[in-house]
């Protein structure tokens, strides 16, 4: 009890601490009001900034104009009530502001609505490493006592409440929890200390604990004593502070064989030559599994202390691939090249990276971001071939035109993307190019275009296996549609006829989401040609081989949008959706609002049930729950509108509008919004495919008119 008592008045005269130095400078400029970067530059210009050395020309006016973006991405969010989107942003400012700038007096003005926004909502959610935070910011930038005894009152109450935890590891468990996450908004040196001295107490208090209590940790206990000092040494090189990391170890007293060769290794990475360079990298790869904040902080702040060591570029590369920031990745990966263009392996490694990265990036729901991903690559393979052209690349440049262009088609830019898929059969002509330009081409009204795409594909696909001839009923059941708005309906019920057949045939032969597939395609073509019925069975046997799988729901769920009304089956389909433990919740609302239009289409008015969910999915205020809301009425499309920040979610806006308007009753209006939706040429999303089928099922209907 003795041992908790101290550690905590330890903790509390560092907080206390904060108050006598909150309005002095230290001689660093204080950001000042500045024009903010413009979103779509924001990337590359964060990446020259951290390039920068302290006393480089424009870095202080770029790092004003950098915050400046920060804050007002920001304050969009907390206009919407978004609190994790506030503290989301808020976090990015210690990309910009070093930890001895949140302790001085040259915080923007501008944080401060978005600090009270802070602890008002953290305050009620009881979020309390993030409402520390919040007064610790509120306190240096209005300079009022009162927020510097909220902020002592929270850190006390917090202290004290955990001092009554008779275990050592939860005890300072809790409070590391608490205190990073301060420290993840306001990295000041005080509020790194008290981690510190948190890892140094948790180590101390454990080894003053019986045998008996230490045993029941096992062998955790022992690893914590030994990897103390990298614990207290991690705290400031996440920030890239190599001078506080050796005080602090050096500082905490004996704790082994590891301190002493951690401290030979931070004294040697203080050096601004080839050996600190080279033991900065140690330290990178040191901590890289463990603590991938230190990696990206050492090697954030080596930019500018080793600007000619590509190791460091490559290192960030890295660090923005794990963090899914593939656009990031690609760049850096560029800037790497450009000191190292000699070594062939940093540019495989990136183009191994690259085919991922593009991969993934095709189901981004911001697609449009693509673009700098694809200059990326291209430029990194163009290098390689030049410099290397009888050595064969990690991704061959027919298949990069490929997936750059299902990046272009994805992002809605089709003329683009028409002309990537071209130049990928132009190098290599393959089925698979060919069905996907075929695809494109029919989504944006060329079906003479596509229908010979399609029958190309189909000239080259063999028929020897049964993953061949799944392919082509793939592609026949394409030429059907492409034959279909063309108004051929001989040639369309035949190709979907010889598809279904060869579908059909595989029945017993696949089993899992495979087999789903399989009865999924067949539930589609049977509608198309008028057996309902066993249609609804194929549908029913696609969703008992796959429970699980979302697309299931999906696919069925759209194609009952524009297929002539079943709202029986089509609540069916989404009460099974909903019993799914692993539907995420902005599925729940699509598939919601696409029954709410099924039951217009019907001619039935809307069930309250339905409204109901979508009010309760509602509360989120991120993108789906501004779509529930609106799908539950409780805000409007102009409302809508204003938080919609791609062109995907203005696509899904028009679309859920003109449904909205079909639910009104406002039919002709409803159709000049569909048609609106094809002018956005987001020709991948749900919202598109449905918009197209619709008015061409109408465009038919009124052919069809004497």
């Amino acid at each position: 009890m003795r041992i908790r008592s101290l550690v905590i008045l330890g903790l509390l005269s560092l907080t206390a601490a904060c108050a006598h130095s909150r309005s002095a400078t230290n001689g660093r400029a204080p950001v000042r009001s500045a024009e903010p970067i413009p979103r779509a530059e924001y990337p590359a210009e964060s990446r020259r900034y951290m390039q920068m050395t302290s006393s480089e020309p424009g870095r202080l006016m770029l790092r004003d104009r950098l915050v400046a973006r920060i804050l007002v991405e920001a304050q969009s969010l907390a206009d919407i009530d978004d609190y994790e989107g506030v503290v989301a942003q808020t976090e990015r400012l210690s990309d910009v502001l070093s930890p001895s700038d949140f302790a001085t007096g040259i915080l923007p003005r501008g944080l401060e609505p978005l600090a009270a926004f802070i602890a008002d909502r953290g305050g009620r959610l009881g979020d309390e490493g993030r409402v520390l935070a919040a007064y610790y910011l509120l306190a240096r930038l209005t300079e009022e006592e009162k927020y510097q005894q909220r902020y002592d009152r929270v850190a006390a109450w917090g202290l004290e409440a955990r001092s009554q935890v008779d275990e050592a590891l939860p005890r300072y468990g809790q409070l590391l929890e608490v205190w990073t996450e301060h420290a993840d908004l306001t990295p000041a040196p005080e509020v790194l200390d008290t981690i510190a001295g948190l890892y140094i107490a948790r180590r101390d208090a454990l080894s003053a604990e019986s045998s008996e209590a230490r045993g029941q940790y096992g062998a955790v206990s022992n690893r914590i004593w030994r990897i103390a000092p990298l614990d207290v040494a991690a705290v400031y090189l996440a920030h890239g502070d190599v001078e506080s990391a050796i005080a602090r170890v050096e500082g905490m007293g004996p704790s082994g064989d590891l301190q002493i060769r951690l401290l030979d290794l931070l004294r040697l990475a203080k050096n601004s030559g080839e050996e600190g360079a080279q033991a900065t990298y140690e330290l990178v790869e040191g901590f890289s599994v463990a603590r991938p904040d230190v990696t990206s902080g050492l090697c954030r702040v080596s930019l500018g202390r080793y600007p000619k060591d590509f190791r460091f570029r490559r290192c960030m590369a890295r660090v923005a691939a794990d963090e899914g920031q593939f656009a990031a990745a690609t760049a850096w990966y560029v800037s790497a090249i450009e000191l190292a263009p000699e070594m062939v392996e940093l540019y495989d490694e990136a183009l191994n990276q690259l085919d991922e990265f593009i991969e993934s990036r095709l189901m981004d729901p911001h697609p449009e971001r693509s673009s700098s991903l694809a200059r990326g690559a291209e430029q990194i393979l163009a290098a390689r071939l030049e410099r290397w052209p009888e050595s064969e690349p990690p991704i061959a440049p027919d298949q990069l035109e490929f997936l750059i262009g299902m990046l272009e088609m994805n992002a809605g830019r089709v003329d683009e993307a028409e002309r990537r898929f071209k130049a990928s059969i132009a190098r290599d002509e393959n089925a698979n190019a060919l069905l996907q330009l075929g695809l494109l081409l029919e989504r944006i009204g060329r079906p003479k275009d596509a229908e010979a795409y399609y029958r190309r594909a189909l000239s080259l696909t063999p028929s020897n296996t049964l993953s061949d001839s799944l392919h082509r009923a793939e592609i026949l059941e394409h030429v059907g549609n492409a034959a279909g708005a063309r108004g051929r309906a001989r040639e369309m019920t035949v190709s979907y006829e010889t598809a279904l057949a060869a579908w059909s045939e595989a029945i017993g032969l696949v089993e899992g989401p495979t087999a789903a597939l399989v009865e999924i395609r067949r539930g589609i073509l049977l509608d198309h040609l008028g057996r309902h019925d066993k249609a609804l069975d194929a549908f029913h046997s696609a969703m008992a081989l796959a429970p699980q799988w979302r697309e299931v729901y999906a696919t069925i769920l759209s194609h009952l949008v524009v297929s002539e009304p079943d709202l029986e089956f089509a609540s069916t389909v989404w009460r099974r959706a909903q019993l799914q433990l692993n539907l995420p919740p902005e599925w729940k609302v699509y598939f919601t609002l696409w029954l709410q239009f099924i039951a217009a289409r019907a001619e039935q008015a809307p069930n309250p049930e339905h409204t109901e969910l979508l009010r309760r999915l509602g509360q989120p205020a991120n993108w789906w729950g501004k779509l529930a809301s609106f799908g539950a009425r409780d805000i409007s499309y102009d409302d809508l509108l204003t938080v919609a920040s791609s062109l995907g979610e203005e696509t899904e806006a028009l679309f859920y509008e003109a449904t909205r308007l079909f639910v009104a009753g406002n039919r002709d209006e409803a159709n000049a919004q569909f048609r609106r939706v094809l002018d956005t040429k987001m020709v991948s999303f749900y919202e598109y495919e449905m918009a197209r089928k619709l008015l061409l099922a109408q465009s038919k209907l009124g052919a069809s008119k004497p």
